[in-house]
């Protein structure tokens, strides 16, 4: 059972290779831990490469579909380099832009023009503009104009291998000094265009990118209606000057007591008279300090109070006051500041009527928000492309419709802090009245996304409120057009979450529905209640051997030098004896598959186990109070044949050593305790051997990878190397001899080491 990966080839562009089942156990991009018959190197590009890709874009269009976490996308076109088109999901410009003017959409629907100036700075609100992206060079420019630039993207990291939306990419981490967190792009590995930029919790990724595309002139115009953006400048300097007039008619709480730092220089005098000049200044912590009347309560915090640490809180007569600072300010210095205050009154209204009026405003703010939200009005036929519609098709209850389609937005609390939320058109038209499923796809069409939600009358009268979820996409014989199952609301953002990026299928949330056809969440995971190793497994069943099986299961786990971790799981033995009964056709190279399935078809308790082998896989069932051996077979799987070679197609190197390593390692569970192989060894043969291919070269690197290596002849050790400047990779094999090991420097298109005679 083999699985593809992609090598990096000499220009970047990836080589598909095929890793069977062990190798992708191991886990590791760069070096397998243990040498497989038909096993792999994987040699990455190096970062100074992946950016040259990235600068290959420079200068010419770019375009592609940018997704933010609040589930928001826009299509993005741009020419450099100060050419820009956004794009809603209903294909309506948002932004455009070009070398003498911008226009942006406000919150009315409106454009709003702005003439550019060499004198204006233009900034980008809201999480990631998509230049971070499509000009993902612009932060580790190839000539720094100013000190700033060289301090984005330091110390990168070697590039990793990963995929963004169906697109393979290499994953880049570095530091950005200016904001002093760490910032990783994904950067395609076809087109060189970084598809994933991500600082923080904060993130955006580029869908379908494209490269050269033709773009027309006219998308960077606009024709139609617009005003000034210097009309929105005039409202906006009016409403500061406003709040400004309301901020100076607010009495202020002003401390009559700092805690000061004193700083003292001396700038002249006479030591015979004591006559001395002093030049004194003082330094105050810098806080913020925040008042409110008690017997109203805490108004919310705001940017950017919400982000400073708060110092000290406490109540005096009237007024509860706070104190917030980055800087430590001791608490008895923080008391002292508060009891300094000049006291003023607070307003002079009954505390009761200026708490209903601020909830009868939250009340009002939160309605308005929620009567947004819920679409009423919009027609279907706007919204069929790329939206999660939340469709009401029962119109006997506005509440009730108002509560379903709220609950189905609301954010869900994950436990660790964080909370996912469906991110839903709405739609709430009587248009729709009693529209069914079949309505429902007549009026979609075929277009994608390939799934709906409805709200009908069982939605608003059950108390679970289950919403419709329809698969609308192609007809096929194993996934139907029209196929139904219901979600309760806090289940919603998993199904609209995943199924809009495809990320999972229909039938993984419609099989796992109830039995009354209502997804309520996937069961708990099944967890291991015990975690040993396979020398606990051996001795365990070293007293009852009582199969062919069983004793050549023993053999090879205790014929085995290293520990290796095992997961046992309680079952029941019948489930076990159904599933490998399906699982398995007798064409397989099974043995003790018979016996097997006669131990376990009497069903009870047992602990069930698996262990990896070279080219193959155990399975065991253990009596769980006395781990007595019930019964054990042995899957083996064909070893990897390499496809033919193709003219033209770059050909991973085939390198064959005298013997195979067929035992698995666990790098977790090896100790120092164990027999290792000396890294400080490992690594003088590597830069020996590199040495001799590089008489001439500046070498540095060679340090082994793995923190401890086993000695198993056939282990393969991976080190990086810089050769003059250029990284390369080299591999080392343990031999049967002392310390002495086969090394060998891998190609860029990779290598697949193997046994004597192996293809």
């Amino acid at each position: 059972m083999a699985n593809v990966v992609a090598l990096a080839g000499p220009d970047c562009k990836p080589v598909l290779l095929s890793l069977d089942h062990e190798q992708l156990e191991s886990g590791d991009r760069c070096m397998l831990p243990a040498l497989h018959s038909g096993s792999f190197l994987i040699m990455a590009p190096t970062w100074e490469q992946v950016r040259g890709a990235n600068y290959g874009t420079m200068g010419r269009p770019v375009g592609g579909t940018v997704h933010r976490p609040d589930g928001s996308s826009q299509l993005v076109m741009h020419v450099p380099d100060a050419t820009w088109r956004y794009e809603n999901v209903s294909g309506e410009p948002t932004f455009i832009e070009n070398p003498t003017d911008r226009w942006s959409l406000d919150a009315e629907g409106t454009m709003v023009h702005a003439v550019k100036s060499p004198n204006t700075m233009y900034l980008t609100m809201g999480i990631g503009s998509p230049s971070l992206l499509l000009r993902a060079y612009d932060t580790f420019p190839p000539n720094a104009s100013h000190g700033l630039n060289d301090q984005r993207f330091v110390d990168p990291s070697a590039p990793r291998q990963i995929s963004v939306r169906g697109r393979a990419g290499w994953e880049v981490t570095a530091r950005d000094q200016h904001a002093n967190e760490s910032v990783t792009y994904v950067f395609d590995a076809e087109l060189g265009v970084a598809v994933r930029w991500q600082q923080g919790e904060a993130w955006i990724e580029l869908e379908s990118p494209t490269l050269d595309e033709l773009f027309d002139p006219a998308l960077f115009e606009w024709s139609g209606a617009s005003r000034s953006a210097e009309d929105d400048m005039a409202k906006h300097q009016r409403e500061h000057e406003e709040r400004q007039r309301a901020l100076a008619g607010i009495p202020q709480a002003i401390p009559t007591w700092l805690p000061l730092t004193t700083h003292v220089q001396s700038q002249s005098g006479d030591p015979r008279t004591g006559e001395l000049s002093l030049s004194i200044s003082g330094h105050a912590p810098q806080f913020t300090l925040r008042r409110w009347v008690t017997t109203i309560g805490e108004p919310k915090l705001e940017w950017p109070n919400d982000t400073t640490p708060e110092r000290h809180r406490q109540s005096i007569g009237d007024w509860t006051y706070e104190i917030r600072s980055y800087q430590d300010i001791e608490e008895g210095e923080c008391v002292r500041i508060v009891e300094s205050i000049v006291p003023v009154d607070p307003p002079d209204r009954d505390a009761a009527e200026i708490t209903s009026e601020l909830a009868a405003e939250e009340h009002d703010r939160r309605e308005a928000e929620v009567l947004a939200t819920l679409g009423t009005g919009r027609i279907l036929a706007d919204h069929l492309k790329d939206e999660s519609l939340l469709i009401r098709t029962d119109f006997s209850d506005d509440d009730a419709w108002c509560a379903v389609a709220v609950a189905a937005m609301a954010p869900i609390e994950q436990g660790d802090g964080t909370e996912f939320a469906a991110y839903l058109t709405c739609i709430d038209n009587r248009e729709n009245d009693g529209m069914t499923v079949e309505g429902l796809l007549d009026a979609l069409g075929d277009q994608p996304p390939y799934y709906a939600f409805l709200v009908d009358a069982e939605s608003m009268q059950n108390p679970e409120m289950p919403i419709v979820v329809v698969y609308t996409g192609p007809d096929e014989s194993d996934r139907p057009r029209g196929r139904t199952f219901r979600v309760i609301p806090s289940e919603m953002w998993g199904v609209e979450n995943n199924l809009s990026i495809a990320n999972m299928d229909f039938e993984s949330f419609a099989d796992s529905a109830d039995e009354d056809g209502v997804f309520r969440g996937f069961p708990e995971p099944v967890r291991p209640v015990e975690e040993v190793t396979t020398r606990e497994i051996a001795q365990w069943i070293a007293g009852d051997l009582h199969t062919d099986t069983l004793r050549e299961l023993h053999a090879v786990l205790d014929g085995r030098k290293y520990q290796y971790p095992v997961q046992l799981f309680e079952v029941d033995m019948l489930e076990v004896h159904t599933q490998t009964r399906d699982a398995h056709n007798s064409s397989a190279d099974i043995l003790g598959y018979d016996e097997f399935l006669e131990a376990t078809s009497s069903g009870g308790p047992a602990l069930r186990g698996s262990v990896p082998a070279h080219n193959a896989y155990w399975w065991f069932v253990l009596d769980p109070s006395s781990h007595r051996p019930l019964a054990a077979y042995r899957i083996r799987y064909q070893p990897y044949t390499p496809p033919p070679a193709e003219d033209g197609v770059p050909q991973t190197l085939r390198f064959e050593v005298p013997f195979v390593n067929t035992e698995p390692v666990s790098a977790a569970l090896l100790t120092d305790d164990d027999d290792l192989v000396d890294r400080s060894i490992v690594k003088d043969a590597i830069l020996t051997e590199a040495a001799r291919l590089h008489s001439d070269a500046a070498i540095t690197g060679g340090e082994p990878i793995m923190p401890r290596i086993p000695r198993l002849p056939g282990f393969s050790i991976g080190a990086h190397l810089r050769i003059d400047g250029e990284q390369l990779f080299y591999v080392a094999i343990v031999t049967g001899v002392h310390d002495e090991f086969i090394v060998k420097e891998v190609p860029a298109t990779g290598i697949r080491i193997v046994g004597p005679g192996e293809p």
